[in-house]
């Protein structure tokens, strides 16, 4: 669980500013991370100022000021991982680009518009990693990541269903795509982000500290798992493949200021032969341990 001041969320977006710029990219004010940013920042005002009308309007605007938070701390992340990362400056672009796009809340999204919070979900896992200090890196356009260790390279497919209902079209396109770029040494991998399928619109885990919180979103994810471990064995049959199951969302009291900031990550092995599925067993061992990121 990260937690942050408002004071250095606002700041970060002069290096967001600036990281756009060096790309040439036009970073208007009215898209919507800066969009975001602008919420804050008001937020800010009146908490120093107003905290009647603070109450008052987070009552009122409860997922614009949920949204803010939970893309501002996303971005944040995001841009301190690609910025100390080597990465393929064309796509890096290509990315940026896609990531300011899009609706700020995400009951405004529609199948037209899911492009800003699908990069998002992969800028987030590639800062995740980046993070662990593992070698990772940008892909475009499949698949989206690549994961190396000593032992392997994981081709990693990002999908992020809508709901319960998406999951098993999601999990079909992803070992699709994987088929494509299966050679060598080479383990087909699928992220899931679950933030929607899981926790609805809301991204918010209501917790007190950060051992429950953690807790909690470990039983989510195993219930998750036991309950569509039926699907996913009937869909992947007898394809190997990786799964690993994303969930970020906002975490602590609903009334911090800022909220917590909390990514939880769980890997299924399938069909992989006896030493091989160890081998990933043990790789998995150092890429996803059990606590925050």
């Amino acid at each position: 669980m990260k937690k942050y001041k408002y004071s250095d969320l606002l700041l970060d977006e002069r290096g967001i500013k600036d990281l756009y710029s060096k790309f040439g990219i036009n970073y208007i004010d009215s898209n919507r991370i800066s969009e975001y940013f602008k919420y804050l920042r008001k937020i800010e005002s009146l908490r120093k100022s107003d905290k009647s009308r603070l109450r008052e309007l987070i009552n009122n605007e409860k997922a614009k000021y949920y949204f803010s938070q939970f893309y501002v701390l996303e971005t944040c992340n995001i841009i301190n991982a690609v910025k100390s990362a080597n990465v393929n400056k064309d796509i890096l672009k290509e990315k940026l680009t896609n990531l300011v796009k899009g609706t700020y809340l995400l009951s405004e999204e529609n199948i037209n518009n899911t492009q800003a919070r699908n990069t998002t979900f992969e800028l987030s896992l590639f800062s995740f990693l980046n993070t662990r200090k593992l070698e990772v890196k940008l892909c475009s356009p499949n698949p989206d990541l690549q994961l190396f260790t000593d032992n392997f390279t994981y081709n990693i497919e990002c999908k992020r269903p809508s709901s319960i209902k998406s999951l098993e079209k999601n999990i079909r396109k992803a070992l699709k795509q994987l088929r494509k770029t299966k050679k060598g040494n080479i383990i087909p991998t699928m992220a899931l982000s679950l933030e929607q399928a899981i926790l609805g619109d809301d991204l918010i885990l209501n917790t007190k500290d950060d051992k429950t919180a953690l807790l909690y979103l470990n039983e989510m994810m195993s219930r998750f798992n036991k309950d569509h471990q039926y699907l996913i064995n009937k869909i992947c049959n007898d394809k190997p493949c990786l799964i690993l199951y994303y969930l970020s969302c906002l975490t602590g009291f609903m009334t911090d200021l800022p909220m917590a900031n909390t990514t939880y990550i769980i890997g299924n092995v399938y069909n992989f032969e006896p030493k091989l599925s160890h081998k990933i067993y043990c790789d998995l061992n150092t890429i996803l341990p059990q606590n925050e990121n």
